[in-house]
């Protein structure tokens, strides 16, 4: 059965983290932060943490975030803040300036802030396809992944075959994995897909469907290994976030 790949990578490789080695983790530890503003303090917020960044920039060793809001599914509203491309050591980093920077982002930018969790997660680039260039991607649609207990191996072997498959077929759309070490549920994965806006969801040429058919030898190859593969996992939340480039301006680039 045909399907198109924007609905199966977001519905399977989409049916923003899976037990690799200490010796992946070299520049791909991330922490992601998921941030409610109070009822009425959006604005508000926003002026206030854009001002803090640009504040905070002066500082050596203060870690660069990215902002999003939600425009999609049960977290519509929310803004998520991701800072990636870190060693686990750097967490671990204290600097003079810290105590300062937590006065006054409690002072100018707390008050506007009704909710506030912290997540570690991890970049699977072996999994990942991202793009060379990120001009003119704004949105990224979000689907969370959970790995059955007892799974983990078949699993990684699926998404294995699929990754190499696909961009060694010549599919011209993006995608990446994140893997949540804490502050999440166990197994959880995130498949983030990016594009230059809503347009940047249709079908592409050659499809999903087509490559892994090519791939795997008949569609009833397809159909089985995907059935296979797709019992070593279960689906959640499907979102998408837009990019906010005030929000994640530094003033300095």
């Amino acid at each position: 059965m045909k399907k198109p790949f924007k609905a199966v990578l977001i519905i399977l490789l989409c049916m923003l983290w899976v037990t690799p080695a200490a010796a992946q983790d070299e520049g791909n530890i991330g922490t992601l932060v998921k941030i409610t503003a109070k009822d009425g303090h959006d604005e508000a917020l926003i002026t206030a943490i854009t001002d803090y960044h640009k504040w905070i920039a002066n500082f050596d060793g203060a870690m660069r975030y990215n902002w999003y809001r939600t425009l999609t599914g049960p977290d519509t509203g929310v803004y998520y803040a991701f800072s990636g491309g870190h060693d686990w050591a750097d967490f671990d980093a204290e600097y003079d300036w810290q105590e300062k920077a937590g006065e006054v982002f409690m002072e100018n930018v707390w008050p506007h802030v009704d909710d506030m969790d912290r997540m570690m997660v991890r970049t699977m680039g072996d999994w990942s396809h991202w793009p060379e260039n990120w001009e003119g991607y704004d949105l990224f649609h979000l689907t969370d992944w959970y790995v059955k207990n007892g799974q983990y191996s078949a699993f990684r072997k699926g998404m294995e075959r699929i990754t190499k498959a696909l961009k060694e077929g010549g599919y011209k759309s993006h995608w990446g994995f994140h893997w949540m070490e804490s502050g999440g549920k166990a197994g959880h994965l995130v498949l983030v897909s990016p594009t230059k806006g809503w347009g940047g969801m249709a079908a592409e040429d050659p499809s999903f469907y087509d490559i892994m058919v090519k791939d795997l030898g008949s569609a009833e190859a397809f159909d089985e290994f995907m059935a296979d593969w797709g019992a070593t996992f279960k689906q959640g939340a499907v979102q998408t976030v837009k990019w906010m480039p005030d929000a994640s301006d530094y003033g300095d680039d």
